[in-house]
């Protein structure tokens, strides 16, 4: 049981080491250095949301099949991998089987290092301190990106390759980490016919009352928040931000999503379990606001939109590990994500057409009032049926 525990402090190191981006203030101006059109850069970042939305319920269903230790040591393995070929090419062709590498290794931690922290903590019977431990990595991966996105920009102003290569020796010390991580006890998924069991346990994630609705308001909310973050710079630019504040900018804004999760358990004990589904209400009028006023006094309300951002992973993420039994946890978690990055496909292109076609404010507005309407109705139901959470057990799959 001792050992064990030790599960909980390295998962907080590799998801550090994970979300440690020194390449994002810089891919932009990296991508212009090797002569690409604006047409070729947002190919190349949607070819990583492609391969996400292909990657993501397998590379789930492959943690629940080899174990998640495995497929967090792979994870770990193409991280660095991925980040070389992007320091070592020039093409357009190159980069996108770069962020197709990276894709990879993304896929095979995400859902996978929160269905360990669950099944470590229901083996230490602590699972009730859940959302505690999956808030504090959440913080810590906060800390990781904030203090990345300053360090960057810094970095590259020796040269523009450095972040690259500092990453790649990051990301490499994910792997000592991930092999030393213990696999928790559980019944392990049988792998039969992988093809007919992924689409069982989707259909089971889309058929059960509760999974279903919490999996939709989860992808509400992160499709939005994803928006958001690349909405923002748009607006700081609207209001005569220099861009050479964006980096600590950007930096504040994941410090907040970290202070939200790490006071998620905190908050729900002041406020109780349904008033903690209704907070989360206040990021609408947060992007209605910003559409209509145009000024730096708004910019506490993009704090607090990424606070709520954080204070609701671990909220829903405990939700949601209630009602999966072990064997398939990764498998729907990865489900659960997959609608969130295809809510985000679908939402953010329609975003950027809205402030093209109209104006910014438009879009942001607009953005607030789909939160609010889709929120209230998925709230309404998913208060109805309240009592079947605060009992729930894990369903048959």
């Amino acid at each position: 049981m001792t050992n064990i525990r030790t599960n909980l402090w390295k998962i907080y190191f590799y998801k550090f080491l994970g979300e440690f981006y020194l390449i994002i203030p810089i891919l932009i101006p990296y991508y212009e250095s090797n002569n690409l059109n604006s047409t070729q850069i947002f190919t190349i970042q949607a070819a990583y949301a492609l391969s996400i939305l292909i990657l993501e319920i397998p590379s789930g269903y492959l943690a629940d099949v080899i174990g998640r230790k495995k497929t967090m040591v792979l994870g770990a393995i193409f991280m660095p991998v991925g980040l070389a070929v992007y320091a070592l090419t020039h093409t357009f062709l190159s980069f996108i089987v770069a962020e197709f590498i990276i894709a990879l290794a993304n896929s095979m931690r995400s859902g996978c290092d929160s269905a360990l922290i669950y099944d470590t903590l229901i083996q230490l019977n602590e699972e009730s301190e859940y959302k505690k431990f999956e808030g504090r990595s959440f913080y810590y991966t906060r800390i990781g990106t904030a203090l990345a996105s300053i360090l960057g920009g810094l970095f590259a102003l020796v040269f523009l390759r450095l972040p690259f290569y500092i990453n790649i020796a990051t990301s490499s010390l994910m792997l000592p980490f991930a092999l030393s991580l213990i696999e928790p006890e559980r019944k392990k998924l049988k792998a039969q016919n992988p093809l007919m069991d992924i689409l069982r346990i989707c259909r089971f994630s889309f058929a059960h009352p509760q999974l279903r609705l919490l999996i939709f308001y989860a992808a509400m909310i992160m499709s939005t928040g994803v928006v958001g973050v690349w909405a923002y710079f748009l607006y700081y630019e609207s209001i005569g931000i220099s861009i050479g504040y964006f980096g600590i900018l950007f930096a504040a804004f994941q410090l907040a999503s970290g202070f939200g999760s790490r006071k998620a358990q905190d908050l729900e004990k002041m406020f109780g379990e349904r008033r903690s589904f209704l907070i989360l209400l206040l990021i609408a009028p947060t992007f209605i606001l910003l559409g209509i006023f145009k000024t730096f006094l708004l910019i506490p309300l993009i704090l607090l939109n990424a606070f709520l951002w954080g204070y609701a992973f671990p909220l829903l993420m405990d939700y949601l590990n209630r009602l999966i039994k072990s064997e398939v946890r990764a498998t729907v978690l990865s489900v659960a994500n997959m609608a969130g990055s295809l809510s985000f496909v679908i939402l953010s292109p329609a975003f950027g057409k809205l402030a093209d076609s109209f104006s910014l404010s438009i879009a942001f507005i607009l953005m607030g009032i789909y939160f609010f309407g889709y929120g209230i109705i998925a709230l309404v139901l998913i208060l109805r049926r309240f009592q079947d959470f605060e009992g729930a057990k894990p369903a048959e799959s």
